[in-house]
């Protein structure tokens, strides 16, 4: 199944989810679960923040099946849409939590289970995307880890594609000087 056929199977469930068919978003589910989760891992740095961050996108999606319309675009990024603006809002919240005393409660980072499941590599450069930009980070992030075209990237993001390129090229250019070699 190509690329097409797969956008015209998601417009499919997307339009049985919204009559109703709680199978058809299962399915839904089942499809963007991973690359949905892929695009909130390397936006948050907590594994139990992202599993929570990923069940509220599709509870969000969910409640707003009804506000969906096909305008031609694969029903993936309207999932995008709802990860992106989790994402900030998770961000938002983190940085309004703020202690009686006025210190900032931190992150305690990740256990020790976590730090043993994640490859030296992937901390290298997920460490290195975090220092990039929010901008940046989430174009290299949807290029690189989700496959998004530019085109798809600059929708979601109400960006021209040119401003994708070069939030791309950007991004990658501080990356290289960021990894060590």
């Amino acid at each position: 199944m190509n690329e097409m056929d797969s956008t015209i199977d998601a417009v499919k469930l997307m339009d049985e989810a919204r009559k109703g068919d709680e199978n058809a978003f299962s399915l839904l589910y089942e499809q963007y679960a991973t690359p949905l989760y892929r695009y909130i891992y390397f936006r948050v740095r907590r594994r139990e923040d992202v599993e929570d961050l990923l069940q509220t996108v599709f509870l969000k999606a969910y409640k707003a099946l009804a506000k969906f319309r096909n305008r031609g675009k694969n029903p993936l990024s309207f999932f995008y849409t709802i990860a992106r603006n989790s994402v900030i809002d998770y961000r938002r919240k983190k940085r309004e939590i703020i202690m009686e005393d006025g210190h900032e409660i931190t992150d305690p980072g990740p256990d020790i289970a976590q730090l043993i499941s994640i490859r030296y590599d992937g901390t290298m450069v997920r460490d290195a995307l975090q220092k990039l930009s929010d901008d940046q980070c989430e174009v290299l992030t949807l290029r690189y880890i989700n496959d998004c075209s530019n085109q798809e990237i600059a929708q979601l993001m109400g960006k021209t594609e040119e401003a994708v390129r070069q939030l791309q090229s950007r991004g990658l250019k501080a990356l290289r000087h960021g990894l060590p070699r």
